[in-house]
């Protein structure tokens, strides 16, 4: 947003320089420093690779949530007081979380550089243009504490996705070989994916819910007595008959599902977010290849994988 404040900023002055008279002498103002660009507290040389990650990515890059302070004056004891300009990840168009962010910070230059590079070569080639965030803020560890009825919750996201920034946590980064590196792209991604899903509208996933629809949160089972109360016998007879596993359903898992050829069929199923959370982890958890050739006989499942990865893609993340 604050790029677009700076063209209005710039559209402002050529209109006021265009209504000066021909004899008067105008002088272009300058511009807000950019917190973003050149956040204070970094060496020279991190400074320098801030400004060529922007230039290259798109997207300003940050080691610490704090952008800038201002000298205020001292108190009445002698203390200088400052006014600072922090990353505000509770921000959003409609208001502001109760939640709190701390952080585990960065402290090297090394550690500074090879985090910048993952995301760089890792990360952002998986997330469209217009889909980038604002800005991301590489730490080591992320703490968001959230109002649980009065009481602060401690969580540790392995990313926060927020209106003016987007934090990750990179511990370990500098560390990994090949296989930890792409597997630990891959835990972000689906951690970013989860982030988005949070924030459309259900009525997006309905045909992906629609194979399933007549189940989720069901529980019953066949019995001697059909007619015994709360045993959906009938439904628990059906399945027997018609679905010799829970992936001819549809399903990648169940709480319980047994199918044999007694006179008992037993089933539990979960409620559909659960079965979301199930295809999202297969996603992320093998390749497309590999789903395909595992899944290639449970055509319910393929329809169900390829509508979530046509999602997926909507959201504006790029899969393999």
């Amino acid at each position: 947003m604050k790029r677009y404040l700076y063209q209005l900023a710039a559209l402002l002055v050529i209109g006021a320089a265009a209504g000066c008279s021909e004899k008067e002498e105008f002088t272009t103002s300058t511009l807000r420093y950019n917190d973003f660009l050149r956040p204070e507290g970094e060496t020279e040389e991190i400074s320098a690779l801030q400004e060529e990650f922007y230039r290259q990515e798109g997207v300003y890059v940050l080691f610490n949530d704090t952008l800038s302070r201002q000298y205020l004056g001292d108190d009445p004891q002698g203390n200088p007081c400052y006014s600072y300009h922090r990353i505000d990840m509770t921000y959003s168009l409609t208001g502001s979380s109760r939640d709190a962010f701390e952080y585990t910070y960065l402290e090297t230059d090394a550690e500074k550089q090879n985090a910048a590079r993952f995301i760089s070569e890792q990360l952002l080639p998986r997330l469209s243009e217009e889909n980038r965030p604002y800005s991301v803020l590489l730490v080591n560890a992320i703490t968001q504490y959230t109002d649980n009825y009065g009481t602060m919750m401690a969580q540790s996201p392995a990313v926060y996705s927020g209106w003016q920034c987007t934090a990750i946590a990179v511990e370990g980064v500098d560390a990994m070989d090949e296989q930890e590196l792409a597997l630990y792209q891959r835990s972000l991604l689906k951690a970013i994916v989860n982030n988005k899903m949070a924030t459309v509208d259900e009525s997006v996933f309905a045909e992906f819910y629609s194979y399933c629809l007549p189940y989720y949160g069901t529980f019953g089972y066949s019995y001697d007595d059909p007619d015994q109360e709360g045993s959906n016998s009938e439904m628990a007879d059906y399945l027997q008959a018609n679905y010799p596993t829970i992936k001819d359903l549809g399903f990648l898992s169940a709480y319980a599902y047994m199918n044999n050829d007694s006179f008992k069929a037993f089933f539990n199923f979960k409620a559909k977010e659960y079965d979301l959370s199930d295809y999202i982890d297969a996603i992320f958890s093998s390749s497309k290849e590999e789903f395909l050739a595992e899944n290639a006989n449970y055509p319910i499942v393929l329809a169900k994988y390829n509508i979530l990865r046509g999602i997926i893609a909507d959201l504006g993340v790029i899969l393999d």
